[in-house]
């Protein structure tokens, strides 16, 4: 029978050899064929010194080969769980990278949607009355199948203190994560274990050692005992040898380490196949293989042909034991292969690998778009605001898997704002996110006391990487600021938003004015201040690409600085420029049509409601593209200014002109995204 690489190909000779090559019938076959017992091989997953992107395979007695590249973990090590599921491997990717069902052998991956912060483990606020949605912070993954439907199932399982939570979600099925009919037992898991697929069941070990059971045909629950005496010392559960295996033993000491077999599943009766003693081994085999971790991998006949247990260390080491001498024998190292040496770790970066020419299945994007059905209802929710299409999402699986897909969300973005009056909410507490709808707010006898010198003195920028489908945040300081001899000194930094690690890079050739920045078209923008560095009495503007992560220089309007004050904004997503010229008392709105091509877009004349509105205190945010009106801020009042009547409409203020706190509103788009990670 050929590899499974070699098998894959042939489907390309005709739609007969696809169709036969991809029947039930063959892959079972080439699976029965492919994978003879006693012959174990590896999936390698480590980053060792000679790291060249790639997961290698290894046999006993054969060299290091690559298999498939790991570009997929964007960040993070990849963790694959001990044991292959009907061929297919659940991998973890630490640092919050996600999980992912990879097939080894044909280098198909699907990235699980919501798995980097799950929506359960992101504290909700509740709004409307609505009662708060409950907050998990432990979840524990499992990669199970069901004979009867032959389908692969994600099993995700979410603890607190007081309650758990199941959810399912089928390969290749048009729906997203569900609830389980069942609603499980109090069971505390860690993510760092994943749940064994074993006797079409799947095993989540919990913390005190205790084993949830759930069955992914029925989908019910149940439980397993810890073998009897049983001392709590980093438990490792997984399957050897057609059993149930259940192992402890403190990792990085000489303690026994000890592995029970579960004989009778129905009467939950373990029996112990060894102690492995670590004192007895010889010192330079104890000092090779002490690690972070250790777990059994398969059982295997050695050349003078006894039976012994493969294990596995964190630092990607490969070693038998026998039952009788507990004599080690070293059967890998990756010093001297072309993974290189690798640095030891609490989590196993090995696990078996069998042959299989079966699919992942395909993306819910891909689900989405090659259903006529689901692509109509999503050309008709996506005009649809945001909270209904949550709402709708409640309606049936299909129609979830579709309103979560990143298609439809992007798509959502665009459709559900084209033409809308824009909707503004007024910030209450930047520190805790405490927001009021504008329509609310009016009327309100709230008086706002937002210090907008130092949380929005405008150098913290906000912008959405689309090649990636992550929000960046761009933060930018003033290390040494003088403005007698107009010397400066810029750091820059930003992050992904679902990630917090800083990433310094080159700052600005120009330094930033105290003026909030916008985003517009793949770039963040600021305005230049004109108190510092080289002397310019025309505008400027500092760009950030977020693709490149680079900054540019573009030249601003026909405007000068000693006119009057500057803003930036965006309309219609152009880069839009408000100058105001306080001799005259009026504001004009320049848009950028083309790199270094301004035209007046808007005209504001103010001199006829002074002084509440003047053109020194008063900031355009935003133009209704239904009535053509401009929504003005002097931090005091909120008002809508109509061009065509030169009119203007009060529709809050504060009436205290001494009051130290600002109003600060902010335009919001109506949006499915989720900024801390969906997928």
């Amino acid at each position: 029978m050929e590899p499974s690489e070699a098998a894959a190909r042939f489907r390309c000779l005709s739609y007969e050899w696809f169709a036969t090559l991809s029947s039930d019938y063959f892959v079972d076959l080439h699976v029965r064929r492919s994978n003879r017992p006693g012959r174990p091989r590896l999936l390698l997953a480590p980053v060792g010194s000679l790291y060249d992107g790639h997961i290698y395979s290894w046999k006993p007695g054969g060299p290091v080969e690559r298999l498939m590249t790991d570009d997929f973990a964007s960040n993070g090590l990849l963790v694959p769980n001990t044991k292959p599921c009907h061929g297919l491997v659940l991998m973890r990717c630490t640092d919050h990278g996600g999980y992912f069902v990879c097939n080894p052998c044909t280098g198909e991956v699907l990235a699980l949607p919501d798995s980097k912060l799950p929506l359960k483990m992101t504290l909700r606020i509740a709004t409307r009355g609505q009662p708060e949605a409950p907050y998990f912070f432990e979840v524990a993954y499992g990669l199970g199948y069901c004979s009867i439907t032959r389908q692969h199932k994600v099993v995700r399982l979410f603890r607190n203190i007081e309650v758990s939570s199941c959810e399912v979600f089928e390969l290749d099925t048009p729906a997203y994560w569900r609830p389980t009919a069942e609603q499980p037992p109090l069971c505390h898991v860690k993510e760092q274990k994943m749940a064994v697929f074993f006797n079409g069941y799947l095993h989540f070990l919990c913390t005190d050692a205790s084993i949830t059971t759930f069955n992914t045909c029925s989908e019910t629950f149940g439980s397993l005992p810890p073998p009897t005496g049983f001392v709590n010392a980093s438990p490792v559960l997984t399957e050897l040898d057609g059993y149930l295996c259940f192992c402890y033993g403190e990792p990085d000491t000489d303690d026994p380490y000890h592995v029970f077999l579960l004989r009778d599943y129905m009467k939950g009766r373990w029996e112990k196949l060894c102690c492995i003693d670590r004192m007895a081994w010889p010192e330079s085999e104890r000092m090779l293989l002490r690690s972070l971790c250790i777990a059994p991998l398969a059982m295997y006949h050695s050349d003078d042909g006894q039976r012994k247990i493969m294990f596995g260390t964190g630092s990607c080491k490969v070693f038998g034991v026998d039952f009788d001498s507990n004599t080690p024998e070293i059967l890998f190292t990756p010093d001297g292969t072309i993974i290189g040496s690798c640095e030891d770790d609490s989590n196993l970066p090995l696990c078996l690998f069998e042959e299989y020419l079966g699919p992942v299945g395909r993306t819910i994007d891909e689900m989405v778009l090659s259903s006529p059905i689901t692509k109509a209802w999503s050309d008709i929710l996506k005009w649809l605001p945001g909270r209904s299409v949550s709402e709708l999402n409640l309606v049936c699986r299909e129609w979830r898997a579709m309103i979560m897909a990143d298609c439809f969300i992007h798509s959502h973005v665009i459709h559900a704002n084209l033409n809308k009056s824009p909707r503004i909410m007024v910030v209450l507490d930047p520190r805790f996110g405490h927001y009021m709808d504008l329509k609310d707010f009016v009327g309100h006898t709230y008086l706002p006391d937002v210090d907008d010198g130092t949380l929005f003195a405008g150098r913290m920028g906000l912008a959405f990487d689309s090649a990636i489908n992550k929000h960046v945040l761009v933060h930018i300081t003033y290390k040494e600021k003088n403005l007698e001899t107009r010397e400066y000194e810029l750091q820059c930094k930003f992050r992904y938003v679902d990630i917090q690690e800083w990433i310094l890079v080159d700052p600005p050739p120009r330094p930033i004015a105290d003026v909030p920045p916008v985003y517009a078209s793949g770039k963040i923008y600021w305005m230049v201040d004109p108190e510092l560095g080289q002397f310019s009495l025309s505008c400027e503007i500092v760009a950030f690409n977020v693709e490149t992560d680079e900054f540019e220089v573009l030249q601003g309007p026909p405007c000068s600085h000693e006119k009057g004050r500057m803003s930036i904004l965006q309309i219609g997503g152009a880069l839009c420029v408000a100058c105001s010229n306080k001799s005259m008392n009026v504001i004009d709105i320049w848009r950028m049509k083309d790199i270094g091509t301004w035209l007046i877009e808007h005209h504001i004349e103010l001199s006829g409601f002074s002084p509440e509105y003047s053109s020194e205190n008063t900031t355009p945010l935003v133009v209704n593209p239904k009535d053509g009106r401009i929504f003005l801020n002097t931090g005091l009042s909120l008002g809508y200014y109509d061009p065509k009547m030169v009119a203007l409409e009060t529709i809050y203020s504060v009436g205290i002109l001494e009051h130290a706190g600002k109003i600060c509103p902010i335009i919001c788009d109506e949006s499915l995204v989720r900024p801390l990670g969906r997928t």
